[in-house]
């Protein structure tokens, strides 16, 4: 079986490329199952699962666990078809390196101007970050910008509580730092109006590019 991993924090170039693969299976005529890691584990251990040129999409990868490809390492090599494995963030060192050898590996990081605008989003910086907003929306589309945004501001809030965040140190001690120009207060409202700008804009009550523009306004006055 052919392995193909895919990612990373850029879940819309992920997500691209994994629409890619599937496109170019249904082209060739190959059948296409989205499976679980339960699935995954029962089809390998009755291999009826697995069949002729098949194509296969596994989401829940971390859920295998890192002892499953060594388990199942001569089940997958001798199973027909095509396996992508696609996670929506990074996948830890620990678990990549108990993949098969001959698995490919496909990173995709976010681009420099994404963090840039993330890094901006601070009161009294409005005018610098609607700038880098506006540059981002050039190339990113304003629904996945939007929830980048929502997590950020989810991330200085939860840096400001108590409790472990599952991010590096350096990443922990930057959410901090800019975490450190806001209330607490000041980080709950900005959620709250995010949250019902999601709810207006899915309502068709509001327009997503204007709303981030006036969000940013307003919100880092």
């Amino acid at each position: 079986m052919k392995i193909i991993i895919l990612h990373g924090d850029y879940v819309s170039a992920s997500y691209a490329r994994l629409s890619k693969f599937i496109e170019v299976a249904k082209s060739r005529g190959w059948q296409i199952r989205f499976l679980g890691a339960d699935v995954i584990e029962e089809g390998l251990a009755n291999v009826s699962l697995f069949g002729g040129e098949n194509f296969y999409v596994l989401r829940n990868f971390t859920k295998l666990g890192k002892n499953f490809f060594k388990k199942n390492a001569k089940r997958l090599k001798e199973a027909p078809g095509n396996l992508v494995i696609y996670h929506e963030d990074f996948i830890s060192k620990d678990l990549l390196y108990s993949l098969p050898k001959e698995a490919k590996i496909e990173e995709f990081k976010l681009p420099a101007s994404i963090f840039s605008f993330l890094d901006s989003f601070y009161p009294g910086n409005s005018k610098r970050t609607l700038t880098l907003l506006r540059e981002v929306l050039k190339k990113e589309p304003p629904e996945f910008v939007f929830a980048l945004l929502a997590r950020h501001v989810r991330d200085l809030y939860w840096s400001k509580s108590a409790g472990s965040m599952p991010y590096p140190s350096w990443r922990i001690q930057k959410l901090k730092n800019q975490a450190g120009k806001f209330t607490k207060e000041e980080l709950n409202e900005i959620i709250k109006s995010l949250s019902e700008t999601d709810i207006k804009v899915k309502t068709s009550q509001a327009e997503l590019i204007s709303s981030l523009d006036l969000l940013t306004i307003t919100l880092l006055k």
